[in-house]
């Protein structure tokens, strides 16, 4: 009994606080829920698309009629030159002065030899053989020694002998002159300043009498009845833009969405679009508050960039499709992971039978949360 009496306040304080949390109301054992955003409806309101103003409306000037001397060439001055007269002159002068010339009278010369000694005459002793039949065991008593003369040696050189030193001349050569014609300034130029008189014309004119005035009137606001996008409150939670969504719980997980394509292709069979309805389309229209995620994958038998372009062509496929049945774009997300989440060992370098890649070739969604 204690224990019923301890039990009770605390019962008493998790209803309020699940209350405050703003739970959904009367759950189902077994199910998930999620918090969606309500969807917006169409209201129509009354636009004003002009509002009230005032109208003004001119009321013009009055003018009279006046006769007014306008000037249209104002007085000015014209000046006349005079030319300047010459006459004819003829002029001797002088274009080369004169100078003095020198000649250059070259030298003059013959040729002829002279004799060079080219070795000096000289006397020296000089031996000659030992005397015949000499008893003397001393060889100096046998030798004959003879005092020689020699003559120079001699030799013609040819050679030029001047007859006729270089010298120069010097004779004046007389300038050059030549005739010209020329002008000569009889009487200066000079300038005549003539005046020309101011000219008129007489124009009428209009001179106002009385300025513009503006009178005023009140024109009323036009309207135009208009659409605007509110949060659907017909579940009377009108203080609130969520609401609960009940959903099975393994749609909040990874689901295999069983379609196939072609090898190296994006494009959906009628099979596979077949499924989507089934598995997708029909879960969105029933859910409409719901947002799904759709995950492509790819084996490992490329390479990784083209892996994730292909995947990602598969998953936007699936997307592109429920869109064009009329599900809002909002309401998709999709992602191609190309060969980076493998769900068993096949990966690159690594060689598997057509099951095991097939496994990893799969298409995926699940229900997002808000």
């Amino acid at each position: 009994m204690q224990i019923s009496k301890l039990l009770a306040p605390l019962l008493l304080f998790l209803a309020g606080t699940l209350s405050a949390q703003d739970y959904p109301p009367n759950p189902k054992p077994g199910m998930c829920y999620i918090r969606c955003k309500k969807e917006l409806v169409e209201v129509k309101v009354k636009q004003v698309v002009v509002p009230s103003y005032k109208e003004y409306k001119i009321v013009p000037a009055v003018y009279e009629t006046v006769n007014e001397q306008i000037v249209v060439k104002p007085a000015s001055k014209r000046f006349e030159i005079v030319p300047a007269v010459y006459k004819d002159v003829i002029d001797t002068i002088m274009i080369e002065d004169p100078i003095n010339k020198i000649t250059l009278v070259p030298i003059k010369t013959i040729d002829t030899f002279e004799v060079l000694e080219i070795q000096p005459a000289y006397a020296q002793f000089e031996s000659k053989p030992g005397v015949l039949n000499c008893k003397s065991k001393n060889p100096r008593d046998c030798d004959v020694i003879c005092y020689v003369q020699h003559e120079a040696v001699k030799k013609q050189i040819p050679v030029k002998k001047i007859v006729a030193n270089p010298a120069f001349v010097k004779e004046v050569k007389e300038g050059k002159f030549k005739t010209l014609k020329r002008k000569e300034l009889v009487s200066a130029p000079v300038v005549k300043e003539i005046e020309i008189p101011a000219e008129y014309i007489t124009i009428k004119r209009k001179a106002l009498v009385k300025d513009e005035t503006l009178d005023s009137s009140d024109v009323g606001a036009i309207y135009r009845e208009e659409v605007r996008l509110v949060r659907d409150e017909t579940d009377g939670g009108a203080e609130s833009e969520y609401v609960w969504e009940e959903i099975d719980c393994n749609l909040t997980d990874l689901n295999i969405l069983p379609i196939y394509y072609d090898f190296d292709s994006a494009e959906l069979s009628s099979d596979a679009k077949s499924i989507i309805d089934e598995k997708l389309f029909n879960l969105m229209v029933k859910k409409p508050l719901i947002r799904i995620e759709v995950n492509a994958h790819t084996d490992s038998r490329a390479s990784a960039d083209f892996n994730l372009d292909l995947s990602e062509r598969r998953a936007r496929a699936v997307v592109n499709y429920l869109v064009s049945k009329g599900i809002k774009r909002s309401r998709l997300e999709y992602h191609g992971l190309g060969e980076t989440v493998p769900v068993n060992h096949c990966t690159d370098g690594v060689n598997c039978s057509e099951a095991g890649y097939a496994k990893n070739r799969r298409t995926e969604f699940r229900v997002l949360t808000q």
